[in-house]
């Protein structure tokens, strides 16, 4: 059996390119990497190595070995962070969001469907919330677009709507019955959160010539637009949860944009159906059945 310790002295050979800097980064003498790949080539029964008078350099069966190594580390390491990861779903709901407004709204719920369990959260891209899914990182994930997964089944879970939230003395308020757009907005000076997930781009993207001071906190957010006239944002989840604590005195206008609702799904793997049928039946009787 070939010890991992002889797979990782393969890979640092063929990223550091000589004896010496491999050894430097394995923390090594030299004299024990050369005998630790000699060790690895009697195993293998064939030369990895095409052998100098002052070096030694990895011949073609030895690269091909090394990115075998490679993805037998990378198992390795996938295995340990999957086995940690099911260890934790049996004791915690861990969930992956894509946006804050989700995140804000449903553990509360969660807690109180799973009041035995931890429950944990945490924003990503939705890249990251796919990959998170699949290594068993996150229980279920919230995210914007729906999966076409055979392994996975998909529920809508909502939706959420951006507004500008303004003084009552910007001129833009005179538009807070019929709503504006982007456009209508952009280059405008805005204070918004530095986390708002998959917000960020939209709404960089959408106001090109608009500037942002992002603020890391809720309550420095928070701080900041009690006492600042510059305009910032807020949405129907926001609104309703934290009306009556912050934002005294704004006017929340609605972005006409369709590009300012998100449409959130919760998507689970098949297999977890029956442990999170309480959340799944939760979500079915709130918005609509999976798809």
């Amino acid at each position: 059996m070939i010890e991992i310790y002889l797979l990782e002295a393969l890979c640092a050979l063929f990223d550091y390119g000589s004896l010496s800097a491999a050894a430097e980064h394995l923390h090594i003498s030299q004299p024990a990497l050369s005998r630790s790949m000699q060790k690895l080539e009697d195993l293998l029964g064939v030369s990895l190595f095409d052998r100098t008078k002052n070096r030694i350099a990895l011949n073609e069966t030895g690269k091909m070995a090394a990115a075998m190594a490679r993805r037998i580390l990378e198992s390795e390491e996938d295995m340990i962070t999957a086995v940690r990861n099911y260890d934790t779903s049996l004791h915690a709901v861990s969930v992956g969001y894509c946006a804050p407004g989700p995140m804000l709204e449903f553990p509360l719920h969660l807690t109180q469907l799973y009041p035995k369990m931890k429950v944990s959260s945490e924003m990503e891209d939705e890249e990251a919330l796919r990959k998170g899914l699949r290594n068993g990182k996150y229980g279920f994930v919230i995210v914007t677009h729906p999966y076409e997964d055979d392994n996975t089944i998909c529920i809508p879970c909502g939706t959420e709507t951006l507004y500008f939230s303004l003084i009552p003395a910007h001129p833009a308020v005179m538009f807070k019955d019929q709503g504006l757009t982007f456009s209508q907005m952009n280059g405008e000076t805005f204070v918004m959160a530095g986390e708002v997930g998959i917000w960020h781009d939209l709404t960089i993207r959408m106001m090109p010539d608009s500037k942002f001071f992002l603020q890391d906190s809720l309550e420095a957010l928070s701080a900041v637009i009690n006492a600042s006239t510059l305009p910032a944002f807020a949405s129907d989840i926001t609104i309703r949860l934290f009306r009556s604590q912050e934002n005294n005195g704004r006017i929340f206008v609605r972005i006409l944009d369709p590009e300012a609702t998100m449409h959130y799904y919760c998507v689970m793997k098949k297999k977890d159906r029956r442990r999170y049928e309480r959340w799944i039946s939760y979500l079915e009787e709130r918005y609509g059945k999976e798809s």
